[in-house]
Formats: C-alpha cells, structure tokens, sequence
C-alpha cells in the first residue's frame, strides 16, 4: 500500500501542476482577447468592429471558455479524485458550438457538415441523458439555471 501512497502524491502533483499551467495559459488568453478587443476598436473607423474580424475574436472567447471549463475539471478530480462525465461532455459541446459558429461553407462540404451536427447531436442527448440519471425522479424541480453543475462521477472501479 506504500507504492500506491506514492503514486497517488505523484499524481496530485501532476494534476496541481496542470491546473497551474492552465490558468497561466487562461490568464494569457485573456489577456490577449482584451488586447485583440481594444486593437479592433481603436482601429479606422473608430470605436467600430468590422464583422469579418468578430468571428475571430468570438472564436478567442470561446477558446477562453473552453479552458476554463477544463480548468474547473481538472479542479474537480483535484478535490474530489473523480472525474465529472457532464464537465467534460459539456467542454465538447463548447468546442464543437465553436467549430458550428466558425463554419466556413465554402471550406468544408455538406458530408462534413452532416457528421459534425450528427456529433453535435450525440453530445447533446449524451448531456440530456447524464442530467437526467442525475438528478432523482428525472427533470429537476424549480431549477431556472441552464447548466448547474451536477456531480456525476466516473471513478475507476466503474471502468
């Protein structure tokens, strides 16, 4: 049991590190979108964000997002060692409404355009079908919020 001691330090270890790492990259991402933001405005015509340029900086927010629903994953398995199932379904959702809100129809082909809403689609039900196992008796009673974090866990005996 010594040698499980040991790995399971070596292991807080590593996930205190990413958890440092990715709020240093949020911090810095954040920080660029501001700077991206004031870039824009500043520029001719004044005070005015072109609209080519709003997807770009729609995308940099919603990359900022995304991590941070990372961070509060890697935060949860840090505090209670299991990993939250809707954190990370929810994490693919952003990343894949960000991909939907960038699509670029002369890029990409109708085939592709299929596959990614049948993704799309799958992670939602998947969403629907964790919220719904989570909470007793099906739908929640008087919850107004959109997405309150449930604690849905997957530990490593469930495997």
């Amino acid at each position: 049991m010594f040698i499980l001691s040991i790995i399971k330090r070596v292991e807080v270890v590593i996930v205190a590190t990413l958890v440092i790492i990715l709020a240093a990259i949020l911090l810095l991402s954040t920080a660029d979108v501001a700077f991206s933001i004031s870039r824009e405005v500043w520029r001719s015509p004044t005070f005015l964000i072109e609209s080519d340029n709003l997807m770009g900086l729609f995308s940099s927010i919603l990359i900022v997002i995304i991590g941070l629903e990372m961070l509060e994953t890697i935060k949860a398995y840090l505090k209670e060692d299991v990993v939250h199932v809707e954190l990370v379904v929810l994490v693919a959702i952003i990343a894949l409404g960000r991909k939907v809100i960038l699509w670029d129809f002369n890029k990409y082909s109708f085939c592709e355009l299929i596959g990614l809403s049948f993704l799309m689609l799958s992670l939602a039900l998947v969403f629907f079908l964790i919220r719904k196992a989570a909470s007793p008796g099906g739908a929640r009673q008087g919850d107004d919020r959109a997405l309150q974090k449930t604690t849905t866990p997957l530990r490593a005996d469930d495997v």
